[in-house]
């Protein structure tokens, strides 16, 4: 009998774990489709123009009501790639993500210049 409950309460401890991460996987798949929309909307900046070989920025967002990015805050080492990408990511539209509407999301981009990736 003591064996029973012991047995019956892993199973139940394991049936509540699973329970518990279930939702997991589908906010981790929304940040990846919502990184791959992002990367796919932002115009590369020349770095190479700007002497340059590759760069960074952080992007602090929200997406309201209508499922447009609103663009909080961009931080990088200049202020022209820091307005370039403001540009190109302010008031799109992401569709069909299931993105909490409420929550800030963050976001860091890496810029490397098309000659440095052939050094690589």
């Amino acid at each position: 009998m003591k064996t029973f409950r012991i047995v019956f309460s892993a199973l139940l401890l394991t049936a509540f774990v699973t329970a518990s991460f279930a939702s997991a996987p589908d906010s981790a798949t929304a940040a990846k489709d919502l990184r791959r929309e992002i990367s796919k909307m932002i115009e590369a900046p020349n770095l190479e123009q700007l002497g340059m070989k590759e760069t960074f920025v952080f992007i602090n967002f929200k997406v309201n009501e209508n499922n447009e990015i609103i663009v909080l805050n961009v931080l990088g080492v200049t202020d022209e790639i820091c307005e370039q990408v403001k540009e190109s990511i302010n008031h799109r539209k992401v569709e069909g993500l299931g993105l909490d509407k409420a929550q800030e999301y963050n976001l860091r981009v890496n810029f490397v210049a098309e000659g440095a990736l052939a050094k690589r």
